[in-house]
């Protein structure tokens, strides 16, 4: 008798235990590597659902890039048109010079507030045309097969860059907040894009914009050389500090011989500066 009910004590104290590892560890087959390995895969898929952007998130990015390129513009142009306008207009009246500044500014604000808005909006845009073209993947071996891989490929490398076909370029389970490029290559197509249509137009606060960009464009890409390591530019004695005179000789020795001997070529503003400079009565009662 005894012995019937210490076997009974040890089977259901045998049972606890299986039912206490069950509710850890769930299915007994969750120690596979098979299964561990669906649950890392899990993981991820839920990381990336999670951090998904919506529509939504997409058209709050291009509101906001509206109205802070719209706000960023009146802020940055109206002192600049003050100062331009009252130091150089002096034939104007002064409602004119006021029409002028507020023109200025109107215009430096809606071309920013345009690029922006479609800038955003092309990389929305750009988001979703890659994502069908990798839920869309697949092909066949008859002709009308090849002539839709060839498509396919065509749009590719338009859509997500020249180097999207190599399998280092892909990221399938790539999530990206909204209002930033899934690629370096679409922020390039959207800004090329937005460029042509809104700052395609001449005129003097596009032209003005368009100089600022291209000096900063040189440095910004004389710097990532050198962080590169490509040479000349990643050579010691070539650094800022060392360079830096050197160019700045070369500049205005380059923009005086311009002023001298073919002012016409330089821009109405920079000539408009120089001459107040280099041309006005000087003390000894003569002028240039």
């Amino acid at each position: 008798r005894r012995q019937v009910v210490k076997r009974r004590a040890n089977k259901s104290l045998g049972q606890k235990s299986i039912s206490t590892s069950k509710s850890i560890d769930g299915d007994p087959k969750r120690n596979s590597p098979t299964q561990f390995d669906d649950d890392a895969t899990n993981v991820d898929n839920l990381y990336t659902n999670s951090t998904a952007t919506s529509a939504w998130d997409e058209v709050a990015a291009i509101l906001s890039g509206l109205i802070g390129g719209g706000r960023y513009g009146l802020k940055i142009r109206i002192p600049h048109a003050f100062v331009m306008t009252f130091l150089f207009g002096n034939k104007l009246s002064f409602r004119r010079k006021l029409q002028v500044i507020a023109k200025l500014a109107a215009e430096h604000s809606i071309n920013l507030a345009s690029f922006a808005c479609l800038y955003k909006f092309l990389l929305a845009s750009l988001k979703v045309l890659s994502r069908l073209i990798r839920q869309n993947s697949g092909g066949g071996d008859d002709t009308s097969g090849i002539v839709r891989h060839l498509i396919k490929s065509v749009v590719t490398i338009i859509i997500n860059g020249p180097f999207s076909l190599s399998k280092q370029s892909i990221h399938p389970n790539r999530t990206t907040p909204a209002g930033l490029p899934q690629y370096p290559y679409h922020a390039f197509l959207a800004g090329a894009v937005g460029g042509y249509i809104v700052w395609g137009r001449y005129s003097s606060v596009n032209y003005q914009l368009i100089l600022y960009l291209a000096s900063r464009i040189l440095v910004g890409c004389i710097k990532l050389a050198r962080e590169k390591g490509i040479r000349p530019f990643s050579w010691k004695r070539l650094a800022f500090v060392n360079s830096y005179p050197y160019g700045a000789a070369v500049i205005w020795g380059t923009v005086m011989m311009l002023f001298e001997e073919y002012p016409e070529v330089l821009h109405p503003s920079l000539r408009r500066s120089m001459d107040e400079i280099y041309r006005f009565a000087s003390f000894a009662g003569t002028s240039s």
